[in-house]
């Protein structure tokens, strides 16, 4: 991962300030302080807030490190690659600090091999004026890749495929094709809307297959992947010209990414990432995506917002097959805040938050012209700040990779960015889930069955507190403090033990499989073995799912799951240089 952006005093600690000096009792007084602070106060200074800009002493600093990482003695060629991506973000178009980064990257490329990427970075160099007394250099370099290329001409292999995706299991409706037709939503008062199947689901069941409204990327990955599509390009990357964070895999991207969310992301989201964790970061994305699906028409989207009627809004009876970008919108748009239930510090810091947002928007992008000068604007703008500075925390979800690293027999799964999906979010949360979320190569998110479910039956997702992992005390907290509800599933009903202390079943009447077997069969992460050790999982756990919660029972649910990722999982590309990756 690239190093976090400068920690600094960040928002929440200044909120804290204030609330400590002003006190906790009158809503309405702390309210109109928040309101004189953000108008009368240096926050500027005391959050160190300021403009992003080039900064080529910056860029000579990062590119000196990466020489370091690159040293022949040290040969930490990622952590290198990655110093000198930042290089690239912070240099100036057309200067030879740029240039000669991007020279030193297709070094690093030729070292390991990654030819075609070289020749890339060689062709970046020139076209960033590298200097000509160093043109030699180049030349030799470019040479001798050809040279490589031209004698594995008929060897090489075509790395550009995403892989394998899934497919629904079952036929989907006619006008909701990421949707299994089984699948109905449903709403009570007891769970809120919620998704249950009409018919009995099996384990390996892909109900669900969704894209995301809009996505973003996390900051400690904006110099390994893209912003926009968020392919890992840490060879490659090519920056914004205008700030110092966003980085592309193409130009295409850099374009569709300044058409839907970075015109107005770009002058203020090295700020964002400096004081603000991704929730309202993530909550800033869902907007400027937004504002994109009125085609930047903000008059329109005051008056379509005025008139929509939220309870009318229903993601699963929607036409998705002749949905506008807006109609996806409003999918997201009345998505669950929790502001009923809130405490008042809770929704007093989002308020503030949503100000201090506003304010730069404002102050430093195209949003000011019409926000600024506009009351009802800027009001609008406030609203949808504050709301999905609440819709964020509850409804949107993490995409995550495999980190595999073979010789240490290490398998992650890593967090790099977090999306909305207004589908997906539907599915209530169990500490004993019943589906397992996956995200796939193309980017889109698959919702998988991981024990039977019966006819009737309501599909529970997990939102990251898992009874086999957590004490039930432990989880209860977590999950009121972030979702604001107290947990009542079936395992905290049932105080469902850890792992550890799970009972063990009788398995002779079943179809016996030697789980560690299976396990080291997976440590492998070999596809072909995956594909093989599947359906013995699945019909296993089908078989004694009803049993649940049992160690077997868990374990298989485990492998299964491990199984689908290695088949269908993006896995990172450059973990299979680990070893650059460590002194």
């Amino acid at each position: 991962m690239c190093e976090p952006l400068e920690e600094k005093f960040g928002a929440w600690e200044l909120f804290e300030e204030i609330w400590e000096k002003e006190g906790m009792d009158d809503w309405a007084s702390i309210s109109d302080k928040l309101d004189a602070f953000i108008k009368d106060s240096p926050f500027h200074d005391r959050l160190k807030l300021r403009a992003d800009e080039k900064d080529n002493a910056k860029a000579r600093t990062l590119r000196a490190k990466g020489n370091e990482m690159f040293h022949p003695k040290v040969k930490r060629y990622i952590e290198a690659l990655k110093c000198y991506n930042e290089s690239i973000a912070f240099s100036q178009k057309g200067t030879e600090d740029r240039a000669i980064a991007y020279a030193n990257r297709s070094m690093i490329c030729y070292e390991l091999h990654r030819y075609e990427e070289c020749l890339e970075n060689i062709r970046l160099a020139r076209d960033s004026n590298y200097p000509e007394r160093f043109s030699h250099k180049l030349v030799k370099r470019e040479e001798a890749v050809r040279k490589v290329l031209l004698a594995t001409k008929d060897d090489r292999k075509d790395t550009k495929a995403n892989g394998p995706i899934p497919k629904l299991s079952y036929n989907t409706r006619e006008t909701l094709p990421q949707v299994a037709e089984c699948l109905e939503l449903c709403e009570s008062d007891k769970f809120g809307r919620y998704v249950v199947t009409n018919r009995k689901l099996k384990a390996g069941d892909v109900v669900i297959i969704e894209q995301p409204f809009c996505r973003l990327l996390l900051d400690v990955y904006r110099c390994i992947r893209c912003d926009f599509c968020l392919k890992e390009s840490i060879f490659t990357l090519i920056p914004c010209e205008s700030c110092t964070v966003a980085m592309y895999c193409s130009n295409g991207c850099k374009t569709k990414a300044l058409q839907q969310y970075h015109r107005y992301e770009c002058p203020i989201i090295r700020d964002m990432w400096r004081i603000f964790t991704k929730i309202p970061t993530l909550s800033l994305r869902v907007i400027t995506t937004a504002i994109a699906t009125f085609d930047h028409n903000l008059q329109a989207m005051r008056e379509h917002l005025r008139a929509l009627n939220e309870k009318k809004i229903n993601a699963f009876t929607m036409d998705w097959t002749q949905a506008s970008p807006t109609d996806v919108y409003n999918t997201v748009h009345v998505l669950e805040t929790n502001a009923n239930v809130r405490t008042p510090k809770d929704r007093m810091a989002r308020v503030f938050f949503a100000k201090i947002i506003q304010k730069l928007l404002i102050e430093r992008t195209d949003l000011g012209k019409v926000f600024g000068n506009d009351f009802e604007m800027a009001e609008l703008l406030d609203d949808l700040l504050l709301r999905h500075l609440q819709t964020s925390p509850v409804n949107m979800h993490s995409l995550n990779y495999m980190e595999y690293k073979p010789a240490q027999e290490l398998y992650e799964l890593e967090n790099h960015a977090s999306a909305c999906f207004p589908l997906l979010s539907m599915l209530n949360h169990s500490c004993a889930p019943n589906v397992t979320r996956v995200t796939l190569h193309d980017g889109r998110c698959a919702v998988v069955v991981n024990r039977p479910i019966p006819k009737g039956g309501q599909l529970y997702d997990n939102y990251g507190m898992h009874h086999s992992l957590m004490p039930r005390k432990e989880r209860q907290l977590a999950l009121a403090n972030q979702y604001c509800f107290l947990c009542k599933c079936e395992a905290c009903v049932n105080n469902y033990p850890l792992y550890f202390d799970l009972p063990n079943i009788d398995c002779s009447p079943h179809i016996l499989i030697d789980i560690l077997a299976m396990h080291a069969e997976l440590i492998i992460h070999n596809a072909t073995k995956a594909a093989e050790v599947m359906p013995k999982l699945l019909r296993h756990l089908n078989d004694i799912g009803r049993l649940y919660p049992k160690k077997e029972t868990c374990s298989c649910q485990e492998l299964f799951l491990r199984s689908f990722q290695i088949l269908y999982k993006p896995t990172s590309e450059s973990a299979q240089y680990w070893k650059y990756c460590n002194p």
